[in-house]
Order: structure tokens, then sequence, then C-alpha cells
């Protein structure tokens, strides 16, 4: 049977669950215990014994509270008929009466302890399992990004040799036509071609290249802070708030601290360029526990059209992009950063709308 989740405080206790599995059992066999007369002995020991049912039910429902909570009502509900003389009288001995009492209790205490503790290991190896498919799925994007990152490299090595020397030849024949000829601007504008595709490799290597890790000790919410400011202006020119929150508790981490400020002003911009005019973009920071791991998070959540959920791991490979003008390479850049750092980037649909992007990173304690 699957573990129901028990609300806050005993509400639960009047849950639909709760009627199903405790109450509406209890009652009907205490309807039928009353109503059997005292000559059926037989039927008595059977009714007396099915008060466990609900007992070893409500223990695997609820846990402990709802083991111990069927037994006290199955108790107290039973008293009556085996130590009065209300309608029919349990003709069993009054001592066996209270050791079945006893053992509602006993059963109840028991069943439920272990109830507790199986959905205590239920939960651990979910969270395990879960931390291993995350940590899969990074080792598979992580892999992917590498292979790319190098044939990346050889493309952009092979295409720049060239590209110096047309660029050397433009030189040349740009001295040997006066300026004042029309021509000298068709080569100006071959130099400036030449200058943005040379721009354009130094992207693609700079990708294929890992960068120097310059790891500290760093506050991550004071960096989200500068980072929020940074991107102000952009969001002020098209009336986009960007509502920023931050931790209560300094979330501490080991990490290069610019490279997490490029990675989360990569995601930030990327959110206010999905986000309409006049919207809000939301930026937060803290802890949280993944499996046995401590994080420092910052989620930035947008009110965009959202990321469908096929191209949620297409997102951070290079050179795809859902922008008409987009290189692809900007969440590419990211996740390899975060990866350096130990870390992931998830991506989910915000409830409202639009998407969520989460980059988790080790804190440090």
């Amino acid at each position: 049977m699957e573990r129901l989740e028990t609300s806050a405080g005993w509400r639960w206790l009047w849950s639909g669950q709760a009627w199903i599995y405790l109450w509406l059992p209890i009652a009907v066999i205490s309807v039928l215990h009353y109503t059997t007369g005292a000559t059926h002995h037989w039927m008595h020991d059977v009714f007396r014994r099915m008060y466990y049912i609900p007992i070893v039910l409500g223990a695997f429902a609820f846990g402990l509270r709802g083991a111990l909570a069927a037994s006290l009502v199955a108790s107290l509900i039973y008293s009556p008929h085996a130590f009065t003389h209300l309608w029919h009288h349990d003709p069993a001995h009054t001592l066996e009466k209270l050791l079945e009492i006893l053992l509602y209790n006993v059963v109840a205490l028991i069943t439920g302890l272990l109830a507790d503790k199986q959905h205590r290991t239920a939960k651990r190896l979910k969270d395990a399992l879960n931390e291993m498919k995350e940590m899969e799925r990074q080792l598979i994007r992580s892999g992917r990004l590498q292979a790319l990152g190098e044939l990346t490299a050889g493309l952009a090595h092979e295409i720049k040799n060239p590209l110096a020397s047309l660029k050397g030849s433009a030189e040349i024949i740009a001295d040997e036509i006066p300026p004042s000829s029309p021509r000298r601007r068709m080569v100006e504008i071959h130099k400036k071609e030449l200058d943005r595709l040379n721009a354009l490799l130094e992207r693609f290597l700079n990708f294929a290249r890992p960068g120097t890790f310059e790891a500290s000790i760093l506050s991550l919410c004071p960096l989200v802070d500068k980072t929020v400011a940074l991107a102000q202006a952009q969001a002020r020119q098209r009336g986009i708030t960007i509502q920023w929150q931050g931790a209560p508790e300094d979330v501490r981490l080991l990490g290069d601290p610019e490279k997490i400020t490029q990675v989360v002003l990569n995601l930030l911009l990327n959110a206010i360029q999905a986000t309409p005019d006049g919207k809000t973009v939301s930026v937060s920071c803290g802890f949280e526990t993944h499996g046995k791991r401590r994080l420092g998070f910052v989620a930035i959540r947008d009110q965009g059209p959202g990321v469908p959920e096929e191209l949620r791991e297409k997102i951070f490979n290079p050179f795809f992009s859902t922008k008409e003008s987009g290189i692809g390479l900007g969440l590419s850049i990211a996740s390899r950063i975060v990866d350096e750092h130990n870390g992931f980037i998830e991506v989910e649909s915000a409830e409202d709308g639009g998407a969520v992007f989460r980059v988790l990173l080790p804190a440090n304690e």
C-alpha cells in the first residue's frame, strides 16, 4: 500500500482516506459485534480480531499515528461491549478481553513503528535514485559538451588559419586602393566581415578550451545581488521588473566568483529577453537538500513562453538556439561552468507559465 501524506496537525483524521481505511471498517465491525447474540461465541471471537484490520491499514496508510488512532478508537468502542451488558455482551473471559485490548495497542505500536521505518527507508532510496538519475543526466550532458567542444575546437582551428590569410590579403589590397575609390568601401566591408568571423571563432574556441578556475569561498546571495544590479538597466528599457529575494542565512560556496557571475548574468538576460514587456522576472537564492547533498541554489523565473519538455536537454547543446539571431553557446558555456563547480542546472515549467532555471552548487559548510 502506498503511504498517504498526512497534513499538519490532526486534520488528516477527517480525510476521505481516514474514513476508508479506519473509521468505516471500525464502524462496520462494531455494528456487527454489538448486534451478535451472546450465544454465538465464535462470531464474537472473529469480530474481536477483525479490529486488527483497520489498525494495520492505519499503520501502512498513515504510519504510527494512524495505527495508534485506530487502536485507541477500537479500544474505546469495544470496551462497553466487552465489560457492560449494552445490547449484547461479549461472552469471552474478562482477562481475554483485557489482553485483546492491550494487544490492539501493542500491535498498533509495533506495526506503526515498522511502517514509519519502512517509509523513511523508501524515501531515502527514492532520493538516492533521483540523485543518481540526475548525476547520470549531468554526466551525459557533460560528455556530450566535451565531445562537441573538441569537434568545435578542431573546426575552428582549421578555419582560423585561412581566415587570417584572407584578412592579411584584404589589408594588402586596401593599401593598393585609393581612399577615394568606390572599391575601397567594399574592401572595408570585407575586412569587417572577416573580423566578425574571427570574433565568432574566438567564441567557439572559448567554449571548447577549459578556462582557468580560481576557486575561493564566496557568499552566493551578495554575488547574485550585484548581478541583478547589472541587468536592471536592460530590464528597465522594456518595463520589466526584477523581483529579487535573498536568503536569510549566508549561502557560502567554493567557486570562481567571475564564472558564477557569468552563469547567473547569462540566465538572467535570457529571462529578460523571454519575458514580455511590463512583466516580471523573479530571482531567488538559498539552500536546499538533494539526497545527502546540501546545495546552494539560484532560481530565475521568467514569464515567457516556457521551454517544452522535449527541448530541456537540447537547449544546453552548443549551437542550439530558439532565438532567430542566437548562436547557441550561452547555455552551453553556463552548463560547462556549473559542471566545473560540481553542480548542475535544472529547467522546469513555472506554475503560472514561463520557465524556471535553477543553478545548484555544492555548499561549503
